[in-house]
């Protein structure tokens, strides 16, 4: 590990002096109500790229510029390259962020970021606008204070990450030079605890599944009809439900063929982590007397970052403002299947599809389809840039980084991988548990952003000294 003299402390330096002006600066980012799901004005997700691009050149990073595909939704770029020989990082996270919710469960607006007892709350502080400013905080602080970095970066700021990155694959076959890099640093990850960092070497996979039930042509009174008329709402419910087994296990035949098990060095990791059910139970939000889901046989972090998982995500019949005593002639769900190593999506997604409609109950017309995938990622955490990003992490928060798995998906991470042959992959981030990431009130836990500054800065310095491979 380096000391922190010369560039490295300046750099330090420079982040606690200006820590304000980056949190006014996210600030700024985080009013911009960048949802890139349909339905939501994409002209704000093209105002969250343009003002993502202006705080990359105010750090003093080159060559800044929106690239966009048609069809998508817009990419932010930007470079510095003037250490020749050094290694170069290629730095990931995305602007765009999730549809705030229910509005009355907010206790500040989604979009208007307020502080409250150490946290900033606003819709994408945490996912990930959050993750990308803290590394335009660490680039600025190494420019402003040693005019240098100790080695090349580049900025790939994605607009469409949290609908699937569907774009991606077309975004990458145009631009593929342009992403050559020794190590790819992603900022979309979580730590293990408030004020524990983590590096995640393993992502599961995702496939939605659409599903609707259907029983008559329309609705009909439930006094005059209810009892030998088919209720689609209920048999739907049943269906949903008959998915999970006595064990937790998911009854779909065929779905755990290519489950991989987790290695003896993987569960060796898994089994130091400390674990708490009450502190488990009070970051999710888990009302007392609720009990813990998923495979029994398996500990809880294995269920969550080794084993395929079932949720639903969406539910419609009738809302409740409104309703009337009718049988509903039809209810729809979307199912999201989380995928694990050696698990094709896709397929699960077909074994999915054929357990919901192989056996309509009572001549219901079942009907679903898969309507989106992305692959699962896992690396062997082990080498010199993945000890370099250990000594950083030490370094920025004070603590050991927790070695984890995550039970999300980031659809960018397996195709640059493959797109870059290897080149290592380092995932952390700057949520913690406590941020709730995709739900109302998601927040920033602002001493560990500061720390997360400072992993950065000695990231680079780090990363700067590790061999790299001939790119091919």
């Amino acid at each position: 590990m380096s000391n922190a003299n010369g560039a490295v402390g300046g750099a330090l330096g420079y982040l606690d002096s200006h820590f304000k002006e980056f949190t006014r600066m996210l600030g700024d980012l985080v009013r911009i109500p960048s949802m890139s799901a349909r339905g939501f004005p994409p002209e704000e997700v093209q105002r969250s790229a343009e003002a993502t691009a202006e705080v990359l050149r105010r750090a003093g990073v080159e060559n800044v510029g929106i690239i966009t595909i048609p069809g998508g939704h817009p990419y932010v770029y930007g470079d510095w390259l003037k250490r020749p020989g050094a290694p170069t990082i290629l730095l990931y996270g995305h602007h765009d962020v999730q549809p705030p919710g229910r509005p009355e469960k907010w206790l500040s607006p989604a979009f208007e970021p307020t502080e409250r007892r150490g946290r900033l709350y606003g819709r994408g502080t945490a996912d990930d606008k959050g993750g990308v400013m803290a590394h335009v905080a660490a680039v600025a602080a190494y420019l402003a204070s040693a005019r240098s970095l100790p080695c090349n970066v580049k900025f790939l700021v994605e607009g469409e990450e949290e609908i699937g990155s569907g774009h991606l694959g077309r975004f990458l076959a145009k631009h593929r030079q342009m992403m050559a890099a020794d190590f790819i640093v992603l900022s979309d990850t979580g730590n293990f605890a408030t004020g524990i960092p983590a590096l995640t070497y393993q992502l599961r996979g995702i496939c939605q599944v659409d599903v609707e039930v259907q029983c008559l042509r329309q609705p009909v009174h439930s006094g005059a009809w209810g009892g030998p008329v088919a209720d689609a709402v209920r048999i739907l419910c049943g269906l949903i439900a008959g998915l999970e087994k006595a064990d937790g296990s998911l009854g779909v035949p065929g779905l755990y063929r290519k489950v991989a098990r987790p290695g003896a060095k993987q569960l060796a990791r898994i089994r130091a982590l400390p674990w708490s059910e009450a502190r488990f139970r009070r970051e999710a939000g888990m009302l007392p007397g609720t009990t813990l889901g998923g495979e029994r046989r398996f500990s809880v972090y294995e269920r969550l970052w080794t084993r395929p998982a079932l949720t639903v995500i969406a539910l419609e019949a009738r809302p409740l403002h409104g309703s009337s005593n009718q049988i509903i002639e039809a209810a729809r769900a979307r199912l999201s299947l989380r995928t694990v190593p050696e698990m094709d999506a896709k397929e699960a997604g077909r074994l999915l599809v054929r357990r919901l409609t192989s056996r309509p109950p009572r001549g219901a017309k079942v009907t679903a389809r898969v309507t989106g995938s992305a692959p699962w990622w896992s690396t062997d955490p082990e080498g010199p840039a993945f000890e370099a990003a250990r000594l950083a992490l030490r370094a920025g928060f004070g603590k050991e980084a927790a070695m984890i798995g995550c039970g999300g998906t980031i659809g960018f991470v397996e195709p640059f991988a493959r797109l870059l042959k290897g080149a290592p992959c380092l995932l952390t981030g700057v949520a913690d548990p406590a941020c709730n990431a995709h739900s109302e009130n998601e927040s920033l836990h602002l001493g560990d952003w500061l720390k997360a500054m400072r992993a950065a800065v000695h990231l680079y310095d780090e990363l700067s000294r590790v061999p790299v491979r001939p790119r091919r």
